[in-house]
Protein backbone atom coordinates (compact mmCIF):
# COMPACT_ATOMS: atom_id res chain seq x y z
CA UNK A 1 0.00 0.00 0.00
CA UNK A 2 2.55 2.48 0.73
CA UNK A 3 5.16 1.41 -2.40
CA UNK A 4 3.65 5.16 -3.85
CA UNK A 5 4.49 8.76 -2.02
CA UNK A 6 1.19 10.85 -1.25
CA UNK A 7 1.49 13.64 -3.69
CA UNK A 8 3.00 16.98 -3.35
CA UNK A 9 1.54 20.13 -3.04
CA UNK A 10 0.06 20.95 -6.56
CA UNK A 11 -0.54 24.66 -8.05
CA UNK A 12 -3.69 24.40 -9.28
CA UNK A 13 -2.85 28.33 -10.85
CA UNK A 14 -1.26 26.37 -13.40
CA UNK A 15 -2.91 23.38 -13.15
CA UNK A 16 -6.04 20.83 -14.54
CA UNK A 17 -8.31 18.54 -12.18
CA UNK A 18 -9.45 15.48 -13.79
CA UNK A 19 -11.44 13.23 -11.20
CA UNK A 20 -13.32 10.35 -11.08
CA UNK A 21 -16.93 10.38 -9.06
CA UNK A 22 -17.69 6.76 -7.51
CA UNK A 23 -14.96 5.48 -5.44
CA UNK A 24 -13.09 9.30 -5.38
CA UNK A 25 -15.42 11.60 -4.54
CA UNK A 26 -18.08 9.56 -3.03
CA UNK A 27 -18.59 6.79 -1.11
CA UNK A 28 -19.51 3.11 -3.40
CA UNK A 29 -23.48 2.22 -2.88
CA UNK A 30 -25.20 -0.98 -4.08
CA UNK A 31 -27.28 1.24 -6.19
CA UNK A 32 -25.87 4.04 -8.41
CA UNK A 33 -28.61 6.22 -7.35
CA UNK A 34 -27.64 5.97 -3.67
CA UNK A 35 -24.65 7.71 -3.31
CA UNK A 36 -24.13 11.28 -1.89
CA UNK A 37 -21.82 13.74 -2.57
CA UNK A 38 -20.85 15.53 0.69
CA UNK A 39 -21.15 19.16 1.58
CA UNK A 40 -17.32 19.49 2.31
CA UNK A 41 -17.11 18.05 -1.25
CA UNK A 42 -18.92 20.11 -2.38
CA UNK A 43 -17.27 22.98 -1.33
CA UNK A 44 -13.81 21.49 -2.48
CA UNK A 45 -14.60 21.40 -5.98
CA UNK A 46 -16.49 25.05 -5.67
CA UNK A 47 -12.86 26.06 -4.69
CA UNK A 48 -10.81 24.09 -6.96
CA UNK A 49 -13.11 25.40 -10.03
CA UNK A 50 -11.71 28.92 -9.08
CA UNK A 51 -8.45 28.29 -8.23
CA UNK A 52 -8.11 26.60 -11.71
CA UNK A 53 -10.12 29.29 -13.14
CA UNK A 54 -12.63 26.46 -14.31
CA UNK A 55 -10.40 23.82 -15.16
CA UNK A 56 -11.88 20.84 -13.11
CA UNK A 57 -14.06 18.03 -15.05
CA UNK A 58 -15.24 14.54 -13.20
CA UNK A 59 -14.41 11.71 -15.49
CA UNK A 60 -17.06 8.98 -15.14
CA UNK A 61 -17.88 5.72 -16.49
CA UNK A 62 -21.90 6.84 -15.63
CA UNK A 63 -24.16 7.81 -17.84
CA UNK A 64 -24.22 11.41 -18.07
CA UNK A 65 -27.83 11.19 -17.33
CA UNK A 66 -26.95 9.60 -13.82
CA UNK A 67 -24.13 12.03 -13.05
CA UNK A 68 -25.67 15.22 -13.95
CA UNK A 69 -27.92 14.90 -10.99
CA UNK A 70 -25.20 14.74 -8.34
CA UNK A 71 -23.36 17.62 -9.51
CA UNK A 72 -26.03 20.20 -10.57
CA UNK A 73 -25.16 23.75 -10.36
CA UNK A 74 -21.42 22.83 -9.66
CA UNK A 75 -19.01 24.65 -12.23
CA UNK A 76 -17.68 21.28 -13.36
CA UNK A 77 -17.31 19.93 -16.88
CA UNK A 78 -18.18 16.12 -17.17
CA UNK A 79 -17.72 13.04 -19.11
CA UNK A 80 -19.90 9.87 -18.99
CA UNK A 81 -19.79 6.61 -20.31
CA UNK A 82 -15.76 6.19 -19.95
CA UNK A 83 -14.88 8.83 -22.33
CA UNK A 84 -17.79 8.43 -24.79
CA UNK A 85 -19.58 11.28 -23.76
CA UNK A 86 -18.64 15.35 -22.97
CA UNK A 87 -20.03 18.04 -21.95
CA UNK A 88 -19.25 21.60 -21.65
CA UNK A 89 -21.00 24.69 -20.65
CA UNK A 90 -24.31 22.67 -20.53
CA UNK A 91 -23.56 21.13 -23.83
CA UNK A 92 -23.79 17.51 -24.45
CA UNK A 93 -21.99 15.38 -27.27
CA UNK A 94 -21.56 12.26 -28.23
CA UNK A 95 -18.39 11.11 -29.64
CA UNK A 96 -19.54 9.63 -33.22
CA UNK A 97 -19.70 6.02 -33.53
CA UNK A 98 -19.27 5.59 -29.58
CA UNK A 99 -22.92 4.05 -29.48
CA UNK A 100 -22.64 1.25 -31.75
CA UNK A 101 -23.70 -1.69 -31.00
CA UNK A 102 -24.45 -1.44 -27.48
CA UNK A 103 -28.64 -1.72 -27.83
CA UNK A 104 -28.16 -5.27 -29.70
CA UNK A 105 -25.45 -6.23 -26.64
CA UNK A 106 -28.12 -4.35 -24.02
CA UNK A 107 -31.05 -6.39 -25.24
CA UNK A 108 -28.97 -9.57 -25.24
CA UNK A 109 -27.15 -9.67 -21.85
CA UNK A 110 -30.68 -8.50 -20.13
CA UNK A 111 -32.23 -12.12 -20.00
CA UNK A 112 -28.49 -13.04 -18.06
CA UNK A 113 -28.87 -10.28 -15.46
CA UNK A 114 -32.78 -10.35 -14.48
CA UNK A 115 -32.55 -14.55 -14.18
CA UNK A 116 -29.69 -13.75 -11.63
CA UNK A 117 -31.22 -10.48 -9.90
CA UNK A 118 -28.37 -8.09 -11.03
CA UNK A 119 -28.96 -4.83 -11.57
CA UNK A 120 -28.16 -4.09 -15.44
CA UNK A 121 -27.58 -0.55 -16.67
CA UNK A 122 -28.28 1.37 -20.16
CA UNK A 123 -26.00 3.85 -21.14
CA UNK A 124 -25.44 6.25 -24.01
CA UNK A 125 -22.51 4.06 -24.92
CA UNK A 126 -22.18 1.49 -22.44
CA UNK A 127 -23.64 -1.34 -20.49
CA UNK A 128 -23.05 -2.12 -17.12
CA UNK A 129 -24.27 -5.21 -14.59
CA UNK A 130 -23.94 -4.65 -11.34
CA UNK A 131 -23.37 -7.67 -9.06
CA UNK A 132 -22.65 -5.46 -5.43
CA UNK A 133 -25.42 -7.36 -4.33
CA UNK A 134 -24.05 -10.87 -5.39
CA UNK A 135 -20.92 -10.97 -5.05
CA UNK A 136 -20.07 -14.47 -5.62
CA UNK A 137 -21.18 -13.83 -9.10
CA UNK A 138 -17.93 -12.27 -10.01
CA UNK A 139 -16.81 -14.89 -11.85
CA UNK A 140 -19.89 -15.60 -13.91
CA UNK A 141 -20.48 -11.88 -14.73
CA UNK A 142 -16.82 -11.42 -15.80
CA UNK A 143 -17.28 -13.92 -17.72
CA UNK A 144 -20.30 -13.23 -20.07
CA UNK A 145 -19.22 -9.33 -20.56
CA UNK A 146 -15.68 -10.85 -22.04
CA UNK A 147 -17.67 -13.37 -24.38
CA UNK A 148 -20.38 -10.20 -25.31
CA UNK A 149 -17.02 -8.59 -26.04
CA UNK A 150 -16.00 -11.03 -28.50
CA UNK A 151 -19.02 -11.06 -30.21
CA UNK A 152 -19.34 -7.26 -30.91
CA UNK A 153 -16.11 -6.37 -32.39
CA UNK A 154 -16.82 -2.26 -31.30
CA UNK A 155 -17.10 -3.29 -27.69
CA UNK A 156 -14.44 -3.98 -24.90
CA UNK A 157 -15.01 -5.42 -21.62
CA UNK A 158 -14.39 -2.95 -18.22
CA UNK A 159 -14.75 -4.72 -15.08
CA UNK A 160 -14.41 -2.26 -12.02
CA UNK A 161 -15.44 -2.72 -8.21
CA UNK A 162 -18.23 -4.87 -8.23
CA UNK A 163 -19.71 -4.08 -11.82
CA UNK A 164 -18.24 -5.13 -15.08
CA UNK A 165 -19.31 -3.13 -18.20
CA UNK A 166 -19.22 -3.35 -22.26
CA UNK A 167 -18.24 -0.06 -23.42
CA UNK A 168 -16.82 1.38 -26.89
CA UNK A 169 -13.49 0.03 -27.58
CA UNK A 170 -12.29 3.62 -28.98
CA UNK A 171 -12.86 5.65 -26.19
CA UNK A 172 -12.01 5.74 -22.34
CA UNK A 173 -11.42 8.08 -19.55
CA UNK A 174 -7.40 9.08 -20.90
CA UNK A 175 -9.38 9.71 -24.34
CA UNK A 176 -11.30 12.52 -22.87
CA UNK A 177 -8.45 13.76 -20.93
CA UNK A 178 -6.70 14.43 -24.12
CA UNK A 179 -9.56 15.56 -25.88
CA UNK A 180 -10.66 18.05 -23.16
CA UNK A 181 -6.68 19.16 -22.39
CA UNK A 182 -6.82 20.90 -25.69
CA UNK A 183 -10.24 23.10 -24.78
CA UNK A 184 -9.59 26.55 -23.63
CA UNK A 185 -10.58 25.61 -19.92
CA UNK A 186 -7.81 23.23 -19.67
CA UNK A 187 -5.29 23.63 -22.26
CA UNK A 188 -1.50 25.03 -21.11
CA UNK A 189 -2.64 23.59 -17.48
CA UNK A 190 -0.90 20.38 -15.87
CA UNK A 191 -3.17 17.33 -16.02
CA UNK A 192 -4.01 15.96 -12.02
CA UNK A 193 -5.53 12.97 -12.49
CA UNK A 194 -7.21 10.97 -9.64
CA UNK A 195 -9.29 7.91 -9.31
CA UNK A 196 -9.58 4.92 -7.57
CA UNK A 197 -10.47 1.73 -9.83
CA UNK A 198 -8.99 -0.32 -12.83
CA UNK A 199 -11.34 2.23 -14.81
CA UNK A 200 -8.96 5.43 -14.29
CA UNK A 201 -5.59 3.99 -14.98
CA UNK A 202 -5.93 4.97 -18.51
CA UNK A 203 -6.54 8.44 -17.62
CA UNK A 204 -3.49 8.39 -15.30
CA UNK A 205 -1.81 7.38 -18.07
CA UNK A 206 -2.84 9.79 -20.30
CA UNK A 207 -2.25 12.72 -17.57
CA UNK A 208 1.22 11.74 -17.85
CA UNK A 209 1.74 11.79 -21.28
CA UNK A 210 1.18 15.45 -21.30
CA UNK A 211 3.50 16.23 -18.44
CA UNK A 212 0.69 15.43 -15.38
CA UNK A 213 0.64 13.31 -12.83
CA UNK A 214 -1.68 10.21 -11.69
CA UNK A 215 -2.64 9.79 -8.02
CA UNK A 216 -4.54 6.48 -7.31
CA UNK A 217 -6.63 6.34 -3.90
CA UNK A 218 -6.35 2.63 -2.44
CA UNK A 219 -4.51 -0.74 -2.97
CA UNK A 220 -3.35 -2.13 -6.63
CA UNK A 221 -1.39 -2.43 -9.31
CA UNK A 222 -1.31 1.46 -11.22
CA UNK A 223 0.62 3.87 -13.73
CA UNK A 224 -0.33 6.81 -11.10
CA UNK A 225 2.32 8.62 -9.49
CA UNK A 226 1.36 9.31 -6.23
CA UNK A 227 -1.44 7.47 -3.51
CA UNK A 228 -3.75 8.17 -1.04
CA UNK A 229 -4.98 5.25 1.45
CA UNK A 230 -8.19 6.58 1.55
CA UNK A 231 -11.02 9.13 0.19
CA UNK A 232 -10.31 11.15 3.36
CA UNK A 233 -6.74 11.72 2.86
CA UNK A 234 -7.67 13.23 -0.77
CA UNK A 235 -10.40 15.41 1.00
CA UNK A 236 -7.29 16.60 3.38
CA UNK A 237 -4.96 16.81 0.81
CA UNK A 238 -7.18 19.02 -1.68
CA UNK A 239 -7.95 21.55 1.47
CA UNK A 240 -4.11 21.71 2.18
CA UNK A 241 -3.44 22.78 -1.30
CA UNK A 242 -6.19 25.04 -1.82
CA UNK A 243 -5.16 26.83 0.84
CA UNK A 244 -4.13 30.81 -0.13
CA UNK A 245 -0.46 30.41 -0.84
Amino acid sequence: MHDLPAPPRVDWARSAAYLDFDGTLVDLAPRPEDVRLGRDNVDLLRRLSVRCNGGVAILSGRDLESLRPHVKDLPVVLSGSHGAQIEINGDPTLVPGAGAGIQDAFRRLTPFANARGLLIERKAAAIAVHYRAHPEMETEVRSKIEDMATAHSGLKPVHGKMVSELASKDYNKGTALIQLSNHPQFSNRTPVAIGDDTTDEDMFRAARSIGGIGIKIGAGLTAADYRFETRAELSDWLAETLEVQ
